[in-house]
C-alpha cells in the first residue's frame, strides 16, 4: 500500500489548537480514570474544550508522591464543587464530569528546553471555578509585582545617597 500525500482526507479533522494562559469557560468533553501506560498508577484525565480548543488535565490522584497526590485531589473536589456534583466528597462514577462546565484558569508551569534550544513553559490548571464566577485573569506574578511598587513607593521620596563607598 502506497501512502501519498495527496491521499490525505482532513475533512472531519479540525485546525485544533491549546488553551492557552487565562480563564476559560471549558467543557469537560472526556474523562477517563485509569492507567496512562501499563504498571502506572490510576490518573482521572479530564479532556477540555472551549471554542474547538482544548487542554488535557491530568490528576494524578493515586501519586506515590503524598504532595502530588493531594494537590491532584484538591483540583478533582474544585472540579466536582464547579459543576455542582451531589456529592464532591465521593465522586463515584467518572462519567458524571462528561459534558459538565466550569471555570479553569491556566498560568505557565515549569520551563523546558526543545530540542531546537528554544524554551517555552509547560501549562497548569491553578484553579476552577463554578461556570458563572466572576473571575478576571490576574497572572500569579502580578501580586509579587504589586507588592514590589507598594514597597518601592513606601521609600522616602527625599532619600539621599552620598557617592562615597564605605569599603
Amino acid at each position: 500500500m502506497s501512502l501519498t500525500f495527496s491521499d490525505l482526507d482532513l475533512t472531519n479533522i479540525s485546525e485544533g489548537s491549546a488553551l492557552g494562559a487565562g480563564v476559560h469557560l471549558v467543557t469537560i468533553s472526556d474523562a477517563k480514570f485509569g492507567p496512562r501506560n501499563e504498571g502506572e498508577r490510576p490518573v482521572v484525565e479530564l479532556e477540555l474544550n472551549s471554542n474547538g480548543a482544548t487542554y488535557t488535565d491530568v490528576l494524578r490522584v493515586y501519586s506515590e508522591s503524598e504532595a502530588g497526590a493531594r494537590i491532584s485531589q484538591q483540583r478533582l473536589k474544585q472540579y466536582l464543587v464547579a459543576i455542582d456534583h451531589d456529592n464532591p466528597n465521593k465522586p463515584g462514577d467518572i462519567n458524571l464530569l462528561k459534558g459538565k462546565r466550569c471555570k479553569i484558569k491556566i498560568e505557565p508551569g515549569k520551563s523546558f528546553r526543545r530540542d531546537d534550544g528554544s524554551t517555552g513553559n509547560y501549562k497548569n490548571v491553578t484553579a476552577v471555578y463554578k461556570p458563572d464566577a466572576d473571575v478576571d485573569y490576574v497572572p500569579s506574578a502580578a501580586p509579587a509585582a504589586a507588592s514590589m511598587a507598594g514597597i518601592m513607593a513606601a521609600a522616602p521620596a527625599a532619600a539621599t545617597f552620598d557617592d562615597e563607598i564605605p569599603f
